[in-house]
């Protein structure tokens, strides 16, 4: 069986630039980008999903500013915490590849970005 079963590609727009922070465990930056789900125009549908980068991935994130156009490749994860005896739970992506998508869109409508 893969190591890698849990495996999601992404293409979408940094929403806002990372936030980056230095732990003990190494360098994690936190963002978030916009993926297109469907529709056109003021009907399109957007998904803001939540992603998580580690090591030389957060810094390289840490480069990028508002609205790149991103591929992201990484694992959906779930994880939890307590916040004054209440359990949160938070699904995020787990980073392994981020690269910037420098496709041109023949047809400026066919995305909403």
């Amino acid at each position: 069986m893969s190591v890698y079963n849990n495996t999601v590609f992404l293409k979408g727009n940094l929403g806002k630039p990372a936030e980056i922070k230095e732990t003990t465990a190494g360098t994690v930056a936190k963002f978030s980008i916009a993926v297109y789900r469907n529709g056109k125009g003021s009907e399109a549908i957007t998904d803001w999903i939540n992603c998580v980068a580690w090591h030389d991935l957060a810094r390289g994130v840490a480069l990028l500013d508002k609205g790149a156009r991103l591929i992201v490749i990484g694992s959906v994860v779930t994880r939890s915490y307590e916040v004054e005896g209440i359990k949160k739970y938070v699904t995020e992506i787990q980073c392994r590849e981020i690269a910037e998508d420098v496709a041109v869109a023949k047809d400026s409508e066919d995305e909403p970005f």
